[in-house]
């Protein structure tokens, strides 16, 4: 089947807010070439999402359809789950074919692992599929063998964000390499820019000129590392008596009783005062210009990291823990840190290196910049996935 530009993309996407993966979305199907790609986008109602993230495709003009459609999701890895989620793939395959063919799409972009209806839905339409993977899967590993084999079978191409997203695919699918490429993610970085003021948030949340404030910015998650940060402030409060901390985000939907324990541990290590739980906010850009540090204290491998790239944008230094995509982003001492993983001492002494030294501080921000700038922007980020439709679509027509 021909078609002809701009080329029709349904881009099936796995959640309805404005974290990570969802952001890299955004900022991609808003810089598409609308003279050759005219995006789509379907997001779940699986779960009760805010909707922030279909809001802001609909403000740029983007059609956007919501679907009870089957994602994969750990709450779902149960005996009294499975069967819906079974139903749920079955329905949204199901209704994907029938997206396909009423908005007659030329490729689908799968973004994210945990979108198997996309991948079902172009094989049955003889579609071209891209499979954009965001994440690191180590266990159990019989779900990491359940994708890989469908990356590997169900793919024309399979774009890794990372080398070290990259690497893990190959592990359980040695032949993929053949239609494996890495994309690393990308930072706008006239939004996130040194000039950018967060001195009113910083003045919102009790912080002065004269302090250091370390922050941890994302999902609240068990593998995200807030309770290291937590555990590493205590130890960072006792050398620096200027240092605050705060945490920004919110964990996922349906687990937000992991926050208790969180704040429990704040109030028992005597940090309540210096400690500031600022939720989700909606200017990152401002949450990032008004830190002085930010920490990524992740205890499983980040896939990537875009934090790290918004920090580093915005002139911030950054700590890493040392493995997954930080490791390809963060250059030591140079535009950051690294500390040990699952290490609170490690980490906290990064911070206390960083709070006693703001002539280093200065000099991590300037050339997190210029790396950001030089490596990270997304006029190349946009370039590459525009390439890969082209060759996609024209394999298709040649087969």
């Amino acid at each position: 089947m021909r078609f002809e530009a701009p080329y029709t993309i349904l881009f099936v996407h796995s959640s309805d807010e404005f974290y990570g993966s969802d952001v890299v979305l955004y900022e991609l199907v808003r810089r598409l070439d609308k003279n050759k790609f005219r995006p789509v986008v379907v997001v779940p109602t699986d779960l009760p999402y805010n909707g922030t993230l279909s809001q802001a495709l609909a403000e740029e003009g983007i059609t956007v359809y919501r679907l009870n459609m089957g994602i994969l999701r750990r709450r779902y890895f149960h005996p009294l789950q499975m069967p819906g989620l079974g139903r749920r793939m079955l329905w949204g395959s199901w209704k994907l074919l029938q997206l396909i063919r009423q908005e007659n799409v030329a490729l689908v972009h799968s973004n994210t692992s945990a979108v198997l209806p996309g991948a079902y839905a172009a094989a049955l339409t003889g579609r071209p599929h891209i499979w954009h993977v965001h994440e690191i899967i180590e266990q159990p590993q019989s779900v990491r063998r359940f994708l890989a084999y469908h990356f590997n079978h169900y793919a024309d191409w399979v774009v890794a964000i990372s080398n070290a997203v990259r690497d893990q695919i190959r592990v359980d699918a040695e032949s993929i390499d053949t239609h494996l490429v890495t994309i690393p993610d990308a930072v706008d970085v006239e939004k996130f820019n040194p000039s950018v003021d967060g001195s009113a948030l910083r003045r919102g949340w009790g912080v002065s000129d004269n302090e250091v404030l370390f922050g941890v910015v994302g999902r609240v998650h068990r593998w995200k590392g807030q309770d290291l940060f937590i555990e590493a402030a205590a130890e960072v409060a006792q050398q620096v008596p200027e240092a605050k901390f705060v945490v920004v985000g919110d964990p996922v939907l349906g687990e937000e009783a992991i926050l208790a324990p969180l704040q429990d541990r704040v109030r028992a290590l005597g940090l309540t005062k210096r400690f500031i739980w600022a939720g989700y906010q909606e200017s990152v850009s401002r949450v990032m210009a008004a830190l002085d540090v930010l920490l990524l204290p992740s205890t499983s491998p980040e896939p990537f990291g875009i934090v790290l790239l918004e920090a580093m944008a915005t002139g911030r230094p950054v700590i890493a823990t040392a493995h997954g995509g930080p490791l390809e982003i963060v250059v030591a001492d140079q535009t950051g840190l690294f500390a040990q993983p699952r290490s609170a001492p490690h980490l906290a002494q990064a911070m206390v290196r960083l709070a006693r030294d703001p002539a280093l501080r200065k000099k991590l921000g300037e050339g997190g910049r210029q790396r950001a700038l030089a490596r990270y922007s997304y006029p190349a980020h946009v370039a590459a996935f525009e390439t890969l439709y082209e060759r996609a679509l024209a394999e298709s027509d040649a087969s």
